[in-house]
Parts: C-alpha cells; structure tokens; sequence
C-alpha cells in the first residue's frame, strides 16, 4: 500500500497545510520514484493516494481534469469546501463504470483498495480542511481528518496507508511530540514530526509496500501550493524521483535529516490589512 500523511503545522507564527508521503508502487516487485501526492488544477488543494493504483490514478486525474474544465472551480471562485462533495460524487460515478466480464460468479467489480486525502485552504471559512474518501458498504464515503485555523494550537493530524504502518507512525508520533527535550502539552502546535516520523519508517524498510524517497507539499494561506525538491542520501528527489544529472527544478529543498532548516515563506503581518477581520463564529463545512 503506502504510507502518507498530511497536517496542518502551526508553529510560531506559521500555518500551513503540509501533505507527505513515501514514493514506493509495489504488487509483485517494488518501485520507487513515483508520484502520489497531486497539485489540482485549483492552486490551493492538494490530493494524496494510498493502495492501488489501478483505481487511484483514473479518479484522480479525471477529478484534476473536472475542475481544468470548470472555471469557477479552477479559479478558486468556488470554494474549497464545496469540492469534498463534487469529489465524492465523481469517484462514485466512476466505481458505476466499471462493467464486466467479471470471474465467475462475480456480479460487481473489485472494491477499489484505495484511499484519497484531499486538502487544501477554504478562503471562505478562513480555515485549512483535508477529507479522507474511501470505499465502505459499496460506495466511496468521505469524513473531515484535518481542520486548521490561524494561530490555532494543538495536534491535527492523519497517516493513511497500511495499516500497520499507519499504527507504527501515530504511536511514533506521540513518542517524539512528548520525547524528553521536546515536550510538547497539547495546546502546542506541529511543526515537521510527522515528517520526521514517516522519513523514519521509510528508512527503517519494516513494511515492504513503504519505502522510497518521500515527497512533500504544502498549502498556504494565500491559496497556492508548494513542491519540495527532498535532499534523501545526498541525492535531490522531485516528487519522489531522483533527478537527472542535467535536471533543475526550481522549486525550493528540504534537507530530510533538518527539515526544521526549510526554507519559510515571509512571516505573516502581525496586524490585519484595511479591511480584514477575523472570522466571529466557529463555522465547519459539515
């Protein structure tokens, strides 16, 4: 399967949605160096995939060519929240495609062994929101995993993948976060440890469909998403993949051994601009 994750970090002064994974397709041999994290067409959402790709890679690529094909979802027009749902009926609408010849006996397809992780910045609800859709009960379902707001503290959080490895990382988190020297209570915020966390579990090969460089975005506040180049055993990764001697990605690096050492994007204003205010009530897209 994989191992992935996403969480929105709000340390200091910073807030951001961040979005990790692991770069290994495995079903009968092991390949690294592939893509599992997707920019949307929208600038400010990101979508990451764990399980196969068989039915992982159609339903996201005709979700990014959905919102291409739609203005006012491509220029952010419409929000992001109302994307949760177009996103859950389209991949329904997909898994209703799938006919036959089916095995013997068989009357439907094969439930798909995929599950998606969808984030990105609401500007209408002034908050950082990611959905977990998956297959349950003959459908795909979907239910909220991260919310995050400005200055906002505590712990949101969500690994998806195997399940043993998804357990492993959640227990390892909660270890590093209360780790002698790094005390953290639980008003305080996340900074890099679920990255931290997943490096590890990479490098340490226990689970084998979780391996190869990981990969890593992120989300922000002005509604734009960012790549990392990875530095990962003294080569540069793009998306997972070791770059070419000749390649120049000119994205910014993140060294996986300090990823407290990346680079920041400017300090948000201490004081709000002439018109801006802070949202007055504790709206939710559910």
């Amino acid at each position: 399967m994989t191992l992935t994750a996403t969480w929105f970090r709000n340390r200091g002064s910073m807030d951001e949605l961040v979005f990790a994974s692991d770069s290994r397709l495995s079903g009968g041999q092991r390949w690294d160096g592939c893509p599992k994290i997707l920019t949307l067409p929208r600038s400010d959402a990101l979508m990451s995939f764990a399980g196969e790709t068989q039915a992982a890679y159609p339903m996201m690529l005709q979700l990014a060519n959905s919102i291409a094909f739609y203005p006012p979802s491509q220029e952010r027009r419409l929000d992001l929240a109302h994307l949760g749902g177009h996103s859950l009926r389209l991949f329904n609408q997909m898994r209703g495609l799938i006919d036959g010849p089916f095995a013997v006996g068989q009357t439907e397809p094969d439930p798909p062994r995929a599950v998606f992780l969808l984030g990105g910045y609401s500007w209408r609800y002034r908050a950082f929101f990611t959905w977990k859709l998956e297959f349950a009960e003959g459908e795909f379902r979907y239910r909220r995993v991260v919310r995050g707001r400005q200055s906002e503290r505590g712990w949101h959080f969500h690994f998806a993948g195997d399940t043993d490895a998804v357990e492993l990382a959640r227990n390892r988190l909660f270890e590093l976060l209360r780790a002698p020297g790094r005390e953290r209570v639980q008003a305080d915020g996340l900074d890099m440890e679920p990255f931290e966390v997943l490096r590890d579990v990479i490098r340490e090969a226990r689970f084998d469909s979780v391996g190869g460089p990981p990969q890593v975005a992120k989300v922000y506040r002005h509604l734009n998403t960012q790549f990392f180049a990875v530095e990962w055993q003294n080569v540069a990764t793009i998306a997972g993949r070791p770059a070419l001697s000749y390649e120049q990605a000119f994205i910014p690096r993140l060294d996986a051994d300090r990823p407290d050492l990346q680079p920041r994007p400017p300090e948000r204003l201490e004081e709000p601009l002439p018109g801006e205010t802070e949202p007055t009530a504790d709206e939710t897209v559910e």
